[in-house]
């Protein structure tokens, strides 16, 4: 079946980056290179998720791009690492229904003539390893999210998802609303539209409930304190994220997953919600 045909809400995937830094990979870190260097451990954390119910998952290809992998010295080879993320989740999902999405974020700069020819260059990538969707999340200025599409359209025309990160009141820098943002983006031909990051389930519930329109829904875990072993943790539970999963589909979300601190023990909790809804009795 194809990804746009799907009748129902689909299980998304959790956070690449805190899971990787949960098992003592150091902040700061370039989680991408890892496609390389670590393949088989991108392909376990794929596999949690897939394990865990999910139908989508996303490439470890976040910050992939030219500008952003230039701070590790690696801005020459966007093509391999790209390649390579798309390689792994493909051969994770082979023969077992499950999408999947090259993720592509923000670039790190402020808007210029060379920012067409990076994203270009990620995502043409991310297209020849394999991957079915592409996934633009977490962009903050709505008008280099409209770019990035416009790139991805000009490349291929296989499904896109666009993710915005804003505010819990659903303002963006610029004074953009969250509103009039996902509007231009449906008018761009946009398959999904969303929100990821930023804003935990509370905020991301209420955005949902308020900004109509919004189709994808990637909350993260809360805001996180550090252990005294140096973990991570997220105050949201897997339980809390199953109780309000049938809110966030209430108001038409059709794709839900995780950001940061949302872990494959949340995307259980929040794929059996989601077979529970379908199948009440």
């Amino acid at each position: 079946m194809d990804f746009l045909e799907e009748p129902l809400t689909l299980p998304g995937d959790g956070a690449m980056g805190t899971e990787l830094i949960n098992a003592g990979i150091p902040m700061g870190s370039c989680f991408e290179e890892l496609c390389v260097s670590e393949p088989d451990r991108i392909a376990g954390i794929h596999e949690s998720y897939i394990k865990a119910g999910a139908r989508v998952i996303r490439t470890n290809s976040f910050g992939a791009n030219a500008n952003r992998l230039a701070k590790f010295g690696y801005e020459n080879r966007v093509n391999e690492f790209n390649w390579a993320a798309a390689q792994i989740a493909q051969q994770c999902a082979r023969g077992t229904g499950v999408y999947v999405a090259g993720s592509v974020g923000p670039l790190g700069i402020t808007k210029t003539s060379d920012s067409e020819i990076i994203f270009r260059e990620q995502i043409g990538a991310l297209l020849e390893g394999g991957v079915q969707l592409i996934f633009l999340e977490t962009f903050t200025d709505p008008e280099e999210l409209a770019l990035a599409f416009y790139i991805k359209q000009s490349l291929h025309h296989c499904p896109t998802i666009c993710s915005l990160a804003c505010t819990p009141d659903g303002r963006f820098p610029s004074g953009t609303t969250l509103a009039s943002a996902l509007e231009k983006l449906r008018d761009l031909g946009a398959d999904l539209v969303g929100v990821n990051c930023v804003n935990g389930m509370e905020a991301m519930s209420q955005l949902c409930r308020e900004t109509a329109g919004i189709e994808s829904a990637y909350p993260n875990a809360g805001l996180p304190k550090k252990s005294s072993e140096g973990r991570w943790i997220y105050p949201t539970t897997p339980d809390e994220f199953s109780k309000m999963t049938s809110e966030l589909v209430q108001t038409g979300v059709r794709l839900i997953g995780g950001c940061c601190g949302m872990g494959p023990l949340h995307i259980e909790a929040m794929s059996r919600a989601l077979k529970k809804i379908e199948n009440p009795c």
